[in-house]
Formats: structure tokens, C-alpha cells, sequence
């Protein structure tokens, strides 16, 4: 049986980032989906098996945003890609999932999504591999925090 394409949102409010991110993904096989705002995201009324965050949107913050879209079931990971400076807004996303700074470009994120989604179990394409929980870049570039136990939680 073939698998379906990996469902991602992508909340990102730079057009030119957006567009970079979303190319780079679709070749790589992935459904994308893009919401250019808090709102814009709230309102896709279905599941993606990742989210990519911007943390700075302009209706809110990409926290805040991952907070309510894990806590619906809406998304099972997500990943920030972030150009931030914001110490306490960087602290708040590493404890839901990964990081990785928009100076780092586009391959970290891919790199972090072919490796850690692939590796998902194939009877749920929605479940978070062990290793998405717990992925450390050697740049440093990506970090993550225990999202499984965040998600339990709820």
C-alpha cells in the first residue's frame, strides 16, 4: 500500500519565506499548507501531521499558537523556524518542540522534518517518533523539549 503525502502546516507571515520553505518541502513530497497568520491557521478546520511555527506573526505568537493547535489534536509535533530574538519566547518554544533559526535556512528544517517523520511508525502517520521528541542538532540549531509528556498532559 503507498503512503499518503505528510500533511504540514506552515504559519510563516513573510511572503518570501513562506514560498522558500513551501518549495523546498513539496519537492521533498510534502503537502503544505500555508497560513500567513494566527487566525489563518485556526481556521484550516483539519489535522496536519507537523506544524512549522514562526514564532513573531502578526495577530499573536507562534507559542501560543502550537499550544492550542497541540491541544486540539489539530497537529502532534511542530517545529519553530524563527528569526527571534526574544529570550523568553525561544525558552516557551523549546519546551514544545523543536527550534531551528531562519539563519540556519531551509535544510534545518528539512533535515529535521525527512529525518524525524520518516522515522514515524507506519500504522500512525500522527504519532511523534521517540526521536522528534528528543532531537539535538550538533550546530545547535535544533533543540526540542519533551512534547510527549506535554501532550499526555492535557
Amino acid at each position: 500500500m503507498e503512503s499518503l503525502p505528510l500533511r504540514l502546516l506552515v504559519v510563516e507571515d513573510d511572503v518570501t519565506v513562506a514560498r522558500a520553505l513551501s518549495r523546498t518541502l513539496a519537492r521533498r513530497g510534502f503537502t503544505v499548507a500555508i497560513a500567513r497568520s494566527c487566525t489563518a491557521a485556526r481556521a484550516l478546520n483539519q489535522p496536519f501531521d507537523f506544524a512549522v511555527l514562526d514564532l513573531d506573526l502578526p495577530d499573536g505568537n507562534g507559542v501560543d499558537l502550537a499550544e492550542s493547535l497541540l491541544g486540539s489534536g489539530r497537529v502532534p509535533s511542530v517545529l519553530f523556524f524563527t528569526g527571534t530574538s526574544n529570550m523568553a519566547l525561544l525558552a516557551r518554544a523549546r519546551r514544545l518542540g523543536g527550534v531551528v533559526m531562519k539563519s540556519s535556512g531551509t535544510s534545518e528544517v528539512l533535515a529535521f522534518l525527512t529525518h524525524d517523520l520518516e522515522h514515524a511508525a507506519p500504522e500512525s502517520r500522527t504519532a511523534p517518533s521517540p526521536r522528534a521528541r528528543g532531537f539535538r542538532a550538533s550546530s545547535g540549531t535544533v533543540s526540542t523539549g519533551s512534547l510527549a509528556s506535554k501532550s499526555r498532559a492535557r
